[in-house]
């Protein structure tokens, strides 16, 4: 559509001699093409690294975004709960026996972040997977106003299959 929308506004150049036969150019209607946002988002991860049109929670199977977010975690201190949060980043740390933890940050479905603790326990049973979403299990705490989520079990999420593999 482009291209004819160029043709019809765009400057034709004059001929200065007149042609003998009048020959009408065949028009080309071009196909549709078939546009999907989950089959964008996976290019866009493919290219950049992260989905731009969808987030990672638009692309889970699953359509559970936890039994609360990060508003709400004050309310919920001292109480096992359950949240799921988009991985941003981790830090390592040894402890004084020389074991190693982490702590992280997780963005909600809402795009509110929250910070975890990964106990030298925990994390050898239930490591991190790369990025992704995470379904974590844990007790809410607070620190000097600040809640964060000291992870008991964590899983990564599944997301929904490719639809490009689906045309190779």
């Amino acid at each position: 559509m482009l291209w004819q929308a160029h043709m019809l506004t765009g400057k034709k150049p004059k001929s200065r001699s007149r042609a003998l036969f009048t020959a009408e150019a065949p028009r080309v209607d071009l196909p549709d093409l078939d546009q999907h946002p989950l089959e964008d988002a996976y290019d866009e991860i493919e290219l950049l690294g992260f989905p731009v049109t969808l987030t990672y929670f638009d692309m889970l199977k699953t359509s559970f975004r936890g039994e609360i977010d990060a508003s709400q975690m004050l309310g919920h201190v001292g109480q096992n709960v359950r949240m799921a949060g988009e991985l941003v980043t981790i830090k390592y740390v040894r402890t004084v026996k020389g074991e190693i933890m982490n702590f992280a940050a997780f963005l909600d479905h809402k795009g509110e972040f929250f910070d975890t603790v990964h106990f030298p326990g925990s994390l050898r049973q239930y490591p991190f997977r790369g990025y992704g979403v995470y379904l974590m299990l844990g007790k809410v705490v607070e620190e000097f106003g600040f809640p964060s989520l000291e992870v008991a079990k964590l899983a990564r999420l599944p997301l929904k299959p490719d639809p490009r593999e689906d045309e190779a």
